[in-house]
């Protein structure tokens, strides 16, 4: 049998407690295995683990089986794999093969070839050397994060080094919403009807533009337009104004499509098409940010000031109440009211009154 027991270091402040678990300090094993003397480190300071090590040992099995590396070669497609499995769109496989290919070619050009090589330290000179904003550099520590848990999952290596990397404070500027001159500057920059079109569909659908940049000739009928988002695939049927069910209908259709720029159907090449469009005429118009996703949020908040409800918007949009609360509370018309008639209320003076 054996006692498991704490060699401790010589400035531990627990050092006469041979089993005390208030320390870190190195756990060890004693007593006889088949009539040997064992004394040997369990090579963990985690009581529990050494616990487990214990009834192996004492079960004839060896304390640490030495299982094959991992090569990061492997794991990388192994999780890639796995995102595949899970039949994820085809925006976010393009992230996820993205973190592939990073963490491919920084074990390359480091001269890493096993994954339980990767450290902290490796961990932060990879997210460290891409120079990423504040916002994109938290996304990527979250995406490699996940990687790395995956590989624990899998019991190839012992604890994820991303784990304890916090990522950088960014301050994230909410995007306003285009004025209605905005709205006409930018139209007045069209170049032909398919660009028109494509502006307001924008502005009286609020989709998100890889959704309008690859809309189909069967979602708009009878003066509506009517998908399933492909960020979430929540149901949208929103109307459209006349003027752009006009244009619909002269429109000479492209493989089925309104939109559609070439040959490709993929969405990140379809919206990055059109996304430089919208730029274009967004600086000739001398209008900033260009960011396409603010006409989403000029019909959010046209809606909401006239009246509609968290719930009626959320619809509209494809989104829970609980985003539109969160990104567009300063627009909701009867929550300011109501702030409106508070603050008011705070007006009246109080009468003063003379002390003789």
């Amino acid at each position: 049998m054996l006692t498991i027991y704490r060699r401790h270091r010589k400035k531990c402040n627990f050092a006469d407690d041979r089993i005390s678990k208030k320390c870190r300090c190195p756990l060890w094993a004693t007593g006889t295995l088949e009539g040997k003397a064992v004394r040997e480190s369990l090579k963990t300071r985690n009581w529990e683990r050494a616990e487990q090590l214990k009834k192996e040992r004492e079960a004839n099995l060896t304390p640490t089986e030495k299982k094959p590396a991992i090569t990061v070669a492997y794991a990388v497609q192994k999780y890639y794999e796995s995102c595949e499995a899970r039949r994820l769109s085809d925006n976010t496989l393009r992230k996820y093969r993205t973190v592939k290919k990073v963490i491919s070619e920084f074990a390359e050009t480091n001269g890493i070839t096993n994954l339980a090589d990767f450290s902290q330290q490796r961990v932060r000179d990879l997210i460290g050397e891409r120079k990423l904003s504040a916002l994109t550099t938290s996304k990527e520590i979250e995406r490699t994060r996940t990687f790395f848990a995956f590989c624990v999952d899998n019991d190839w290596i012992p604890k994820n080094p991303a784990k304890p990397i916090k990522p950088p404070k960014s301050k994230q500027i909410p995007r306003l919403p285009f004025s209605d001159e905005d709205v006409q500057n930018i139209l007045a920059q069209t170049e032909d009807d398919r660009e028109l079109a494509f502006v307001l569909t924008l502005r009286h659908t609020g989709l998100r533009i890889g959704d309008a940049s690859l809309l189909r000739v069967s979602q708009v009928s009878e003066g509506r337009v009517f998908l399933y988002t492909t960020k979430a695939g929540t149901p949208i049927s929103v109307v459209i104004p006349p003027q752009l069910t006009s244009l619909f209908q002269a429109l000479p259709q492209r493989g089925g499509y309104f939109f559609l720029i070439g040959e490709s159907t993929h969405p990140h090449t379809a919206s990055n098409l059109w996304r430089r469009r919208i730029k274009r005429m967004c600086k000739e118009a001398k209008i900033s940010p260009d960011h396409p996703h603010r006409f989403r949020h000029t019909l959010a908040a046209d809606l909401l000031s006239k009246g509609a409800s968290v719930e009626d918007v959320a619809a509209v949009l494809g989104n829970s109440p609980g985003v539109v609360m969160k990104h567009y509370s300063q627009f909701i018309k009867s929550r300011q009211d109501r702030l409106d008639s508070i603050v008011q209320s705070t007006w009246e003076t109080p009468k003063l009154v003379r002390i003789k």
